[in-house]
């Protein structure tokens, strides 16, 4: 297998199921494996269940695909992350509002909810309306000018003890996480969801969703407005 080739690792830990995928593009999965676990056998034995699994197939993986697994995107149940609506708004008499200004909002209201949210890691920050001069729009246009922008923002965030207690079960086997999505925030934004979890985790990892701000770099040479843009969150 090409050392290039750009594979991407999925483990989704649900509430009766752990599910192992490994995407050498959105639409080509080398490797699958799932089993399906009691939710008293689960709660009562969670590590032990997650360990095992991780034995088992960790060195199956490995020999599949050729290389060590040093990543993987992690998939958890909604219940551990908080979503914050927030919202940011900027008038301007002397010029018209750019790019420019859209990246600082962005950057303002990052930092606004980091500093009030000590002990959660943001996961997804993304954009869900712009109202431009009172008119509400759900894309931006690569050009653009306005008097007065508004920006409609959610951010998923993880409580900090909780992405600490599964980064320690991975780096057991010298395995770091990546990204970690919500199985609700996949559902989401992905209405037609008759897709798996590590499905949906794919396509977005590999094709990108042009309204969210991208808190980490991007793999794939695909690229939308905000990721070619907002390059500070890189």
């Amino acid at each position: 297998m090409n050392s290039n080739t750009p594979i991407e690792t999925f483990f989704y830990i649900g509430s009766s199921r752990l599910k192992f995928c490994i995407f050498e593009n959105v639409d080509k999965k080398i490797f699958e494996k799932e089993i399906f676990i009691d939710d008293l056998e689960i709660s009562k034995n969670l590590d032990q269940c997650l360990e095992n699994f991780l034995e088992e197939n960790i060195l199956e993986i490995e020999k599949k695909i050729g290389k060590f697994v040093n990543e993987i995107n992690l998939i958890i149940p909604d219940k551990y992350f908080l979503l914050i609506e927030a919202s940011i708004k900027k008038n301007e008499t002397g010029k018209k509002i750019n790019k420019e200004d859209v990246n600082r909002l962005l950057f303002d209201l990052k930092q606004q909810i980091k500093e009030n949210n000590l002990d959660k890691t943001i996961t997804h920050m993304r954009i869900n309306n712009f109202i431009i001069d009172k008119k509400k729009y759900l894309t931006l246009d690569d050009n653009f000018g306005c008097n007065e922008l508004c920006l409609q923002v959610d951010f998923v965030c993880l409580l900090n003890k909780i992405k600490d207690i599964y980064s320690k079960k991975i780096k057991k086997y010298q395995i770091s996480i990546n990204k970690i999505y919500s199985d609700g925030y996949l559902k989401k934004y992905n209405s037609s969801y008759n897709e798996n979890e590590c499905q949906v985790a794919a396509n977005l990892k590999y094709e990108n969703d042009e309204n969210e701000v991208y808190l980490v770099k991007k793999i794939s040479e695909k690229k939308g407005f905000f990721e070619r843009f907002f390059k500070f969150f890189n």
